[in-house]
């Protein structure tokens, strides 16, 4: 599997960012070809959270991180439905409920880090 990612790192990851309250597992499903991972996030301040949903195969990875009060309030994907975009099938629906280009690319670390700079961003200067 190319870059294959266990659940336990990723877990690992989160815990060490520091407005990650904890950390829910919704379902761990790994098996040799695929691997199901989704989480829920409590955030601090503790009205947010985040979930997170990924499906790794052989070939892709298949993610969303959804950034959410009692209502959705961002989320970035790559469920190809906005062909229009450049940066097909990524894309973020922002604060206003547009969507837009992304710069995630599907590598786990590297999206993950930037979603979190960026809710970091976004509950620093009280736009949610």
């Amino acid at each position: 599997m190319n870059n294959y990612i266990e659940a336990s790192e990723i877990i690992a990851h989160l815990k060490y960012s520091r407005f990650v309250s904890s950390i829910k597992i919704i379902v761990i499903d790994e098996i040799f070809s695929r691997s199901v991972l989704r989480l829920r996030c409590n955030l601090l301040p503790s009205s947010y959270h985040l979930d997170i949903r990924f499906i790794q195969t052989e070939k892709e990875v298949i993610y969303s991180y959804q950034l959410f009060t009692d209502h959705a309030l961002v989320r970035w994907d790559n469920a190809p439905h906005y062909p229009e975009i450049k940066t097909f099938p990524h894309h973020y629906h922002n604060l206003k409920g547009k969507v837009e280009a992304s710069p995630l690319k599907g590598a786990i670390f590297d999206d993950l880090n930037y979603v979190l700079e960026n809710i970091k961003n976004i509950l620093l200067s009280n736009e949610a």
